[in-house]
């Protein structure tokens, strides 16, 4: 796989909310930034904001400035560098990829759920989107 692999809802525990997007294309699955006011767009980046996962694909030009977010749920994503570890809370390191966060990261708003199981770098695991310890 690699870096533009997109999550995979395993188990729904909550349904999608609508959020606020630009008009481009935004492919189901993705891993998705917080920014202000309540929007938002795909995550690329080290210690972006928690989003959500698009619950539906984006297309660009199509003139909808809304899409469906998951804010909870079970998926089945991908680990970064430095890999995952069963428990520990994670944050996006690159386009679509997870890595463990620090203690400080939760206050800043970078984690992005619990690793539901270990996995080292390009291995998938299950991530419980949104719960923080």
């Amino acid at each position: 796989m690699g870096a533009n692999t997109v999550a995979v809802l395993m188990v729904e525990t909550e349904l999608p909310i609508m959020m606020t997007c630009a008009d481009a294309a935004i492919p189901k699955g993705t891993i998705l930034k917080l920014a202000t006011p309540y929007t938002v767009s795909a995550s690329s980046a080290d210690n972006d904001l928690f989003g959500g996962i698009a619950a539906e694909e984006k297309i660009s030009g199509d003139g909808k400035l809304q899409i469906a977010v998951y804010r909870g749920g079970i998926f089945k994503v991908e680990a970064g560098a430095g890999g995952v570890t069963v428990g520990l809370p994670v944050g996006i390191v690159a386009l679509n990829n997870f890595k463990n966060t620090t203690a400080n990261d939760n206050d800043l708003g970078y984690n992005y759920g619990v690793a539901l199981e270990t996995a080292a770098d390009t291995e998938f695991f299950l991530l419980e989107l949104g719960r923080v310890n």
